[in-house]
């Protein structure tokens, strides 16, 4: 029960987030991003991308992790 609340807590901060990336995109606005991540022998590099995209991305992450925990792997 307590991971189905915490996972609808989620999603609602990544809708904000992604929500958020949206409208700073559409109004232009600019500035540095930078962003490395190495997961699984996966590396992700983003450098200087518009802020709203830094802001959807993390929330395409958030939305990922709580899916994940709402589909475990037994």
């Amino acid at each position: 029960m307590i991971s189905i609340i915490t996972s609808i807590g989620a999603f609602s901060v990544a809708a904000l987030s992604i929500f958020l990336g949206y409208k700073l995109f559409i109004l232009g606005a600019t500035g540095g991003f930078h962003f490395s991540s190495n997961m699984g022998g996966i590396s992700l590099d983003l450098v200087s991308v518009a802020p709203g995209l830094g802001f959807a991305f993390f929330g395409m992450i958030i939305s990922w992790k709580a899916l994940g925990v709402l589909i475990k792997k037994d």
